[in-house]
């Protein structure tokens, strides 16, 4: 099995979505029986950016921009619950130094992110959401 991203990288960072390229090459070249692409729903994205603007919290893009980011629900074949690891996922965010202390157009939020109470933390960014796909097959955009 393979973990990557999906053909939009997430939320379209440029070294996400090589990730994804390199990761669907390299199942290819393996023949690797499966292939999982991490991801979100389309329309979660969209709510988190919502409750980001209701906090005002500094961010310098719209929902409208999600469009092209992450995969629409119907894509989605795997979440799974990990809000029992909230700490070491809001931990191993925290050490994305360049984007957290940065001055990317994301970094007030991540910022913030990293430092929610664990609990919240983990209701928020409990989830973990995948494209089951075979090697060679485009994913669904």
């Amino acid at each position: 099995m393979l973990l990557s991203y999906d053909a939009n990288g997430g939320y379209g960072h440029r070294d996400h979505v090589k990730v994804h390229q390199v990761g669907r090459r390299a199942a290819e070249l393996a023949e690797t029986a499966r292939v999982l692409e991490a991801t979100m729903p389309r329309d979660a994205a969209e709510r988190l950016v919502r409750l980001v603007r209701l906090l005002r919290i500094p961010l310098r893009f719209g929902p409208e921009e999600l469009a092209g980011r992450f995969s629409p629900r119907t894509a989605i074949t795997h979440r799974i619950d990990v809000r029992r690891y909230a700490r070491q996922k809001q931990a191993a965010l925290a050490a994305h130094h360049s984007q957290v202390e940065g001055t990317g157009r994301v970094n007030a939020v991540l910022q913030t992110m990293v430092r929610l109470p664990v609990p919240v933390f983990g209701l928020l960014f409990g989830r973990e959401w995948f494209i089951d796909v075979r090697p060679g097959r485009s994913a669904q955009p």
